[in-house]
Parts: structure tokens; C-alpha cells; sequence
């Protein structure tokens, strides 16, 4: 199997699992697991990621661009809901559970794979926000042309005719009188 799609799959499976393991503590004695708040829906969220990788196209070749989007955005998914599930905790008896990280850093991991793991070329981190849009596969819309205000008309001027430069003056010099010999 090609490599990000094992680690695709291996990843999807440690998602599925941390779902039955315990998200809550109450009062220290007793936990809830995944499945009993919500868990099943980041089941097959995991599941729908990990079912792409394995059963879409010829396991030795990488999975193609346009099936990415099956599986980071399941994982986006399981991370924005269990981020919710975070933040709705309130404290007071209550902690949260292995469990609950575990998913949330298997959705992150998830969509870190499926977007920046080039396989056997190693990963290529994105540098810009284009660049995480670009591996994401999330069209760039074209920049449409700015509009110019349009600038008040202004009045014609009449053409300059190119004058030639006038002669110098021919200068009059006195006539000098030869002086007589003394």
C-alpha cells in the first residue's frame, strides 16, 4: 500500500477508536465515552476518510487529487466538532477524557497528511495561504481589474508649432581710421 494512504488509514482507525474511549470524567469515577455524546458521527467520519484511501483506485499508486477532498474534510469536520465539545465543557466535576484529544489531534493529523505528505517526496508545508488552498484543492478565483475612477476631461490644448531658433544679429563695427604716423 502507498504510504499516505496507510497513513491515512492507520490514522482514520485511531480516530474510530478514540470515539469509544472515555471523553468525560465525572467527579473522577465516572466516564463517558464517545459514542454516548455524539461519538458515532466521528465514526463515520473517520471511517468515510479511512474507506476512501483503501477502496479508491490501485492501493500501490497515490490516491488521486479530486478523492482528497473525501477525506480531509470528514477529519475538518470531526475537528470542529469535537473543538465544540471543548469549549462547551463546563468545569465543576467534569474533565475531559483521553479520548477527546485523541480525536482532535487524529482529525488534525488526518488533514496534515491528506494536504502536505507528498509520499515518497516527503511533505511540502505550505508557505502562504495559497498554497494551503492550492493543496486543498479550493479554486482561486480570478482578480477581476480594478476600476479606475474615471478622471474629470480636460480641455483641449491647441498643438505647439515647433519655432526654428532666430539668427544672431549681425553686429555693426565702426570702420577704424588708420592712425597717421607721427
Amino acid at each position: 500500500m502507498e504510504k499516505k494512504r496507510m497513513f491515512i488509514l492507520i490514522i482514520a482507525v485511531i480516530g474510530m477508536i478514540a470515539a469509544f474511549l472515555p471523553w468525560y470524567t465525572v467527579f473522577g469515577t465516572v466516564n463517558v465515552s464517545g459514542t454516548e455524546d455524539g461519538g458515532w458521527l466521528v465514526v463515520i467520519l473517520f471511517a468515510a476518510g479511512g474507506a476512501i484511501a483503501f477502496f479508491k483506485g490501485d492501493k500501490l499508486e497515490p490516491l488521486a487529487k479530486k478523492f482528497l477532498s473525501g477525506v480531509w474534510i470528514p477529519a475538518a469536520i470531526a475537528f470542529l466538532l469535537i473543538l465544540t465539545k471543548i469549549f462547551k465543557s463546563k468545569p465543576g466535576g467534569i474533565s475531559l477524557g483521553i479520548g477527546i484529544w485523541i480525536v482532535a489531534l487524529a482529525s488534525l493529523a488526518q488533514i496534515f497528511v491528506t494536504l502536505f505528505y507528498k509520499g515518497a517526496a516527503g511533505w511540502d508545508m505550505p508557505k502562504s495561504m495559497a498554497d494551503v488552498t492550492k493543496a486543498a484543492g479550493i479554486p482561486i478565483p480570478e482578480k477581476e481589474p480594478e476600476v479606475v475612477a474615471p478622471v474629470a476631461p480636460v480641455a483641449p490644448v491647441a498643438p505647439v508649432t515647433p519655432v526654428a531658433p532666430a539668427a544672431p544679429e549681425a553686429q555693426e563695427e565702426e570702420p577704424v581710421e588708420p592712425k597717421p604716423n607721427e
